[in-house]
């Protein structure tokens, strides 16, 4: 399997290193176009650690990139340079040639701090970039080949700093070792192609963890499941436990709904990694019952949240896994605070009928269910509370706590009731201002995810809803559309006002699905995982065309790509 390292990332698991071939300005980064050497460690806020420079006859040459998920090969005509990780704070670098050389450029530019210095001893001599922009060190060497450093050093940094790999007998291997603190001292010797099939074996045993789908989409299944797997970082710092990242490009974090899709994809045959990506923003749980809107191994962000939809994915989760005691203990006593918090802090006017503060809180930014001043009331976070709410009542009977299995279920029925009344009118849903309940006029998609509730709703609003989303008001040759491409707001790339986007997809087919709409859901999940085969893992898509947009490596387009086609197109 091949793929593109210009939407790609080649990483590995557990790595919080990534090599990239960018495009000039990558992401507002004032770059210019090359391969990169990357850091995934604080949101990836300053990306780039060096320049890699593949040269013939110490010239700059054109070159070939082919990227395989244990190996990227950069070939010069008779010359090559070919890199694996041999672990995941490891690389190594391999050139094969009589005139192949390679130049790491760090990129100083007379940055504060940043330089290059000798480590000597034991009749090899090893060189530490402290890379202060990157907040990163890392220790080179050339196990074999010739180094030569090309540094001018300003008082308290260097103005440039590169080191150039020359061949010795035809070859050379370079080993770049992220440094967190100190170096442990150890001369550690490495073998490429032992590493290289190490990490194909690594890579291979989870690509098999995940679910299974049609032969038609057997590529996009090792994409898939490439993207997840290189998108993993070990725990370190804020992180408790290793942690799918929703991308190595520059959506270097965990968002508090993202990560559910994740999970999700992973329960199927790897219990114990979809447990430690359902449960770890809870590990960020305030005494309040909040969770963060997003974590990474620096920065944790509290200023918005996402929608409970954590006992949705539960459920789903736990067709898939059986819980241990000790796992739905957890579950229920996390997921109880998370349910209270929004009953007690984001229902303000006392209606029984929660709100949103901002798009960020729902997870559909800027959505135009948002274009009054929020707060807002919607359907689908009233949807979402009650699946939550049934869910706990399920864990409670299973931790034997029957009055409160009763409580939470009875907790459930009444939202819904009030819900039906407060968020629909004419037998379809809407969205309403807080306090004032003034109907807030739009053509989201978003006020049909409420149809999650599948048959809890009445047969009457089932019909219509079902009816607009059978029409084309949302419905394109793709998938759903965010915002109807009718709506004057409408935006090609308009983020949540336009784009197709996976969460939205799996919860609308989740909820069309248990109102017994089976061919509508198989039609819809091959519009979407036929436009996965055309523009990839994207963050979301074009909706009248299909073409990815933003992120193009994005693990929760590729899990839910794998779930839908194991569920519905198997």
């Amino acid at each position: 399997m091949k793929f593109d390292l210009k939407q790609i990332p080649f990483s590995r698991s557990g790595s919080y290193m990534a090599i990239s071939d960018n495009a000039a300005n990558f992401h507002g980064k004032n770059n210019e176009a090359g391969l990169y050497l990357r850091t995934i460690h604080a949101s990836s806020y300053v990306p780039f650690v060096a320049r890699l420079i593949p040269k013939v006859d110490n010239k700059m040459v054109e070159y070939v990139c082919e990227a395989r998920p244990a190996e990227l090969c950069i070939t010069m005509k008779e010359d090559q340079i070919r890199i694996c990780f041999a672990d995941e704070n490891t690389i190594l670098l391999k050139g094969i040639g009589e005139n192949v050389s390679l130049t790491l450029d760090f990129l100083t530019n007379n940055a504060q701090y940043d330089y290059i210095y000798e480590i000597t001893g034991q009749d090899q001599t090893r060189y530490m970039a402290n890379c202060f922009k990157n907040n990163c060190r890392y220790l080179i060497w050339a196990q074999e080949g010739i180094t030569e450093i090309d540094q001018v050093w300003n008082e308290s940094s260097a103005e440039y700093s590169r080191i150039n790999f020359a061949p010795k007998d035809k070859k050379f291997l370079i080993i770049l070792k992220e440094v967190e603190t100190e170096w442990d001292g150890i001369y550690d010797a490495f073998q490429y192609e032992e590493c290289k099939e190490k990490t194909e074996r690594d890579f291979l045993n989870f690509s098999q963890s995940m679910p299974s789908v049609p032969y038609q989409f057997k590529n996009e299944h090792e994409i898939a499941s490439y993207i997840n797997w290189s998108s993993i970082v070990r725990k370190d710092g804020f992180l408790t436990r290793d942690s799918m990242y929703m991308s190595k490009n520059w959506m270097c974090n965990v968002w508090s709904w993202d990560h559910c899709f994740n999970a999700i994809a992973l329960s199927y045959n790897n219990a114990k990694l979809a447990w430690d990506q359902f449960i770890l923003m809870f590990d960020f749980q305030d005494k309040t019952g909040l969770i963060p809107d997003s974590v990474n191994d620096v920065h944790i962000v509290w200023n918005y949240c996402k929608p409970p939809i954590h006992g949705w994915a539960l459920s789903k989760m736990m067709e898939h896994m059986k819980l241990t005691d000790e796992q739905a203990a957890e579950a229920y006593n996390r997921i109880t605070k998370w349910t209270n918090w929004w009953l007690s802090y984001r229902d303000h006017d006392h209606d029984g009928i929660c709100e949103y503060n901002h798009g960020n809180d729902s997870g559909w930014d800027n959505s135009t269910a948002f274009r009054i001043l929020p707060p807002v009331e919607l359907p689908e976070l009233q949807a979402f509370l009650i699946l939550q709410m049934e869910v706990l009542a399920k864990l409670a009977k299973q931790l034997k706590k029957e009055e409160e299995a009763e409580m939470w279920q009875l907790k459930s029925e009444n939202m819904l009731q009030i819900m039906l009344k407060h968020c629909f009118q004419n037998g379809l849903p809407k969205a309403v201002k807080n306090t004032t309940h003034e109907i807030i006029e739009n053509d989201s998609l978003i006020l049909y995810e409420s149809i999650v509730l599948g048959n809890r709703l009445p047969a009457e609003i089932r019909k219509n809803m079902i009816e607009v989303l059978k029409s084309d008001k949302f419905l394109t040759d793709y998938g759903y559309a965010t915002e109807s491409p009718k709506s004057k707001y409408y935006q090609p790339d308009g983020y949540w006002r336009g784009p197709i986007w996976a969460p939205s997809t799996m919860i609308l087919l989740d909820g069309l699905y248990k109102c017994g709409e089976t061919d509508l859901v198989k039609n819809v999940a091959n519009k979407f995982c036929g436009m996965i085969q055309k523009s990839g893992c994207a963050e979301n898509f074009d909706a009248l065309t299909g073409i990815g947009l933003r992120d193009r490596a994005y693990t929760w387009t590729s899990s839910v790509f794998l779930v839908m086609a194991h569920e519905y197109l198997l």
